[in-house]
């Protein structure tokens, strides 16, 4: 299993391969950036990690609207930040 630390690394590698070559509100995107958001705030990084998952949504809802399911990824990501505050 890897570490927070090893998931942001990891995650944002794949994220910055796929913006090359494509949109930062794509559903495969908005996964990426979610999964970078809660691995952020697992490692401990909860400012950035709150703006990270606070972004995301704003984006997914203006690109997909608020059903969408990678709408509902975003707001997953959220929720899951803020749980790790509360917790943290």
């Amino acid at each position: 299993m890897s570490t927070p630390a090893e998931r942001v690394r990891d995650t944002t590698r794949r994220l910055l391969t796929l913006l090359e070559e494509g949109e930062s509100t794509t559903p495969e995107a908005i996964t990426l950036r979610a999964e970078l958001a809660e691995a952020t705030a697992e490692a401990g990084q909860l400012e950035d990690a709150y703006y990270q998952a606070d972004e995301l949504l704003k984006d997914a809802r203006r690109e997909h609207g608020e059903e969408h399911e990678a709408t509902v990824r975003a707001r997953a990501a959220k929720d899951a930040v803020e749980e790790l505050a509360r917790r943290g």
